[in-house]
């Protein structure tokens, strides 16, 4: 038994022995006259003081390990840890604070005498609303060591809440950040040059399409104006030689005939890759004539039927916006008729709030849109993803395998131009 806990029930023992020298004086009948009954609750008494003993003893030494714990941590964490009071007056200091103030353990300053001078009132004044606040608060000053080196700390000052200085002292915990800060200024750097590069990208792209549907709108007029009309003319030429030749020559006549059929089918091809290349309407102020248009075409070629619905379509839409969405169903009825083995497909167009909206859905077989590849097949979505991209709208493709597919595309029509 410790000396401590001996002391405690020499105390115990005293009080009550002085309680019932009273007790007698007061009334000599009170006294038991059982003297086993009185051992008895002298036993029980002494065990139950033994048992208070074990519990503060048992007590003590949590306390202690909890305080060693607490210093271990105190000492050893890598970050600079101090008391101060409102006047920055410190009463300790860890030694990674020590290390970073290039200070003694021991602290002979005033906390604020570590604070750059421009940024002394204001930590004089963290501390105090500290303080005065009782509650975390934080901020982000210029420091330097008992040598003069600067460094950027973050300061985290937590109110003392238990035992000395409660109420009146602050744990400021605080650490150099001035490697953070640096890789903090490079990120924003980096994404500010990445969002300069993506909005050149977004213009580069832009001009890209415009390129592109200035080249094919040129094509189709020399395909329709030069090689059609000169294909034609072969054709009225063989035409007029076949009837010459029919009299005299029937063989020739007959196989200039055969001729002038292939010129035509030639004529035909010619005439389907300039209206591909530039639709008749395109352009115009309605979007529904060309696209109505394309989806007859479909109907009359492809292996599905095609189910147009419309509703609420701006009388008026910008000629970029209508030539995206003529290019996004175009491909779209292309990715039907080589990949999804469609038997229907409904196409909708219709305005919202935001803008307009075109709906693509087939019955075919599906795909898991997270398993497509990076090659070729994933090829399209990407080119309608770019094509959207510099119009300010979005793609959005639903589909799972043996269920079909729906792709949405969704273009903001308010300040287009």
């Amino acid at each position: 038994m410790s000396p401590k806990s001996s002391r405690v029930l020499a105390e115990f023992r005293r009080r009550a022995e002085s309680y019932l020298d009273r007790l007698v004086r007061h009334d000599p009948n009170s006294v038991p006259k059982d003297i086993e009954i009185l051992v008895h609750e002298l036993r029980v008494h002494q065990i139950e003081l033994e048992m208070q003993n074990q519990e503060l003893q048992r007590a003590q030494l949590e306390a202690e390990e909890s305080r060693d714990r607490y210093r271990e941590l105190y000492e050893s964490i890598p970050i600079g840890y101090a008391t101060v009071d409102a006047q920055g007056r410190m009463y300790d200091l860890n030694p990674e604070g020590a290390s970073l103030l290039h200070e003694a353990v021991t602290p002979p300053r005033n906390f604020l005498s570590f604070i750059q001078d421009r940024d002394v009132d204001g930590v004089a004044m963290f501390l105090k609303h500290a303080v005065a606040r009782q509650e975390l608060s934080t901020c982000e000053r210029q420091m330097r060591a008992s040598d003069g080196t600067p460094f950027v700390a973050a300061l985290h000052a937590v109110p003392v809440t238990i035992g000395e200085g409660k109420g009146q002292r602050l744990r400021v915990a605080f650490q150099d950040i001035g490697v953070r800060k640096e890789a903090e200024e490079r990120l924003h750097r980096q994404q500010r040059e990445l969002e300069s590069n993506r909005a050149e990208l977004l213009e580069l792209n832009e001009k890209l399409f415009t390129v592109q549907e200035t080249e094919r709108k040129r094509i189709a007029r020399e395909l329709h104006d030069d090689h059609c009309q000169r294909v034609t003319a072969l054709v009225l030429e063989a035409n007029l030689l076949a009837k010459t030749c029919r009299e005299r020559s029937p063989d020739l006549a007959s196989r200039i005939t055969s001729m002038s059929g292939k010129l035509m089918d030639i004529l035909k091809d010619l005439r389907a890759l300039s209206h591909d290349l530039l639709p008749r309407n395109l352009g115009d102020i309605s979007l529904l004539i060309p696209i109505r248009g394309l989806i007859e075409e479909y109907n009359g070629k492809a292996q599905f039927t095609v189910e147009f619905e419309e509703r609420d379509v701006p009388n008026e839409l910008p000629p970029a916006v209508m030539t995206a969405l003529f290019r996004l169903l175009q491909e779209s009825l292309s990715n039907v008729t080589k990949h999804a083995n469609a038997q229907r497909v409904t196409v909708s167009l219709k305005g919202t709030e935001q803008g307009i909206e075109l709906v693509v859905a087939d019955d075919g077989v599906g795909f898991e849109p997270t398993l497509v590849p990076s090659g070729r097949k994933s090829v399209g979505i990407i080119g309608m993803k770019e094509r959207v991209r510099p119009l300010g709208g979005t793609v959005t493709i639903s589909s799972q395998p043996g269920q079909g597919t729906r792709v949405t595309f969704s273009i903001p029509v308010r300040g287009q131009a």
